[in-house]
C-alpha cells in the first residue's frame, strides 16, 4: 500500500523493507558455497583463490626459481635448465614444460599446456567447493532482486505523487525517500558483482592470513632466510611482492608491479 501512510511513516517502512532485502542478499552471498570438500588447497591453488590465474602462475614461477632452474635470457625471455621440484603441482610442471625453450612471459601464459593446467586447477576447485558453480553464482545474483524491487516501490511513490499530485510528505520526506531509493539501487548494483570464490574459500583465506600474519610483506620478513614453502605461502595469501625481494628482475619480468599492494578481497571474475 503506497498511499495510506504519511511521508515519514512510509520512509520508516521503506527503510525496514530495505533492511530485510539487504539481509536476504547478504545471506545468499554468505551461505552459498559455505561448505567445501577435499584437502586444503596448496599454495598454487590458494594463489588462484586470492587473485586468479596470474598470481597462480607467478607462484609457480617462484617455485621453479627456488629450485634453481629458471634462467633469464635476452629479449626478456625465460627458460629452465633442470628438472622441476619433486612432487610439483600440475601448473608448476606445465610452466616448466613451457620454458624448455626460451619464451617471453606473455608466451608462457598463452602456452596451451599452461592453459590446460589452469582449467584443470579451476575444475578441481569448483568440484571441491572452493569456487562457485554458475548455478551458485546465479543464485547469489537473484538474491539482489528484492533490493531492486524495494527501490522500484519507492520510485513509484515519488513518480505517481509528482504526476497525480498525491501527497508524498514534506520536502524532508521526499528528499529522504529519493536518497534512500538511490542508495538502494546502488547497493543492489554493487551486490550484483558476484564473487567467484565461495564462502568457504573466503573463510579459508581469512584464517590462513591470520595464521601466517608474520609473512605479511608489510612486516618486511627476511625472505632470503625463509623456506620455499613460506615464500610460496606468503605470495599465495598476500600477493606477489615477496618475489621482488628475492629476485627483483625476475619479479618484474613475470608481471609483478612494484607499486601494487596486496590483491583486493573480491576482484572481478577472470576465470580462464
Amino acid at each position: 500500500m503506497l498511499w495510506g501512510v504519511s511521508g515519514p511513516l512510509f520512509l520508516l517502512d521503506y527503510l525496514g523493507a530495505v533492511a530485510v532485502a539487504l539481509a536476504v542478499a547478504l545471506a545468499a552471498r554468505e551461505l552459498t558455497g559455505r561448505r567445501a570438500r577435499g584437502a586444503t588447497p596448496d599454495p598454487v591453488e590458494l594463489a588462484y583463490l586470492t587473485d586468479r590465474a596470474l598470481l597462480a602462475c607467478q607462484v609457480g614461477m617462484a617455485a621453479l626459481h627456488r629450485a634453481g632452474v629458471v634462467r633469464r635470457g635476452e629479449l626478456a625471455t625465460l627458460s629452465v635448465d633442470g628438472p622441476p621440484p619433486p612432487r610439483s603441482p600440475a601448473l608448476v610442471r606445465a610452466l616448466h614444460a613451457a620454458l624448455r625453450r626460451p619464451q617471453t612471459w606473455a608466451a608462457v601464459l598463452a602456452d596451451p599446456g599452461v592453459g590446460r593446467a589452469l582449467r584443470r586447477l579451476v575444475g578441481r576447485l569448483v568440484r571441491d567447493g572452493w569456487l562457485l558453480t554458475p548455478a551458485q553464482r546465479r543464485r547469489i545474483a537473484l538474491g539482489t532482486l528484492p533490493l531492486f524491487a524495494v527501490a522500484v516501490v519507492g520510485v513509484t511513490r515519488l513518480v505517481e505523487s509528482a504526476v497525480e499530485g498525491r501527497d508524498a510528505g514534506g520536502p524532508a520526506s521526499v528528499v529522504g525517500l529519493l536518497l534512500c531509493c538511490l542508495a538502494t539501487a546502488l547497493g543492489g548494483w554493487w551486490l550484483c558483482e558476484v564473487p567467484e570464490t565461495g564462502a568457504a574459500a573466503r573463510r579459508l583465506l581469512r584464517r590462513q592470513r591470520r595464521q601466517h600474519a608474520a609473512l605479511d610483506p608489510q612486516r618486511r620478513p627476511a625472505w632470503r632466510e625463509r623456506s620455499t614453502d613460506e615464500l610460496l605461502t606468503a605470495m599465495a595469501l598476500f600477493g606477489p611482492r615477496p618475489l621482488l625481494a628475492v629476485d627483483p628482475g625476475l619479479a618484474v619480468q613475470v608481471g609483478v608491479d612494484p607499486e601494487r599492494g596486496r590483491p583486493t578481497p573480491e576482484p572481478k571474475p577472470a576465470r580462464r
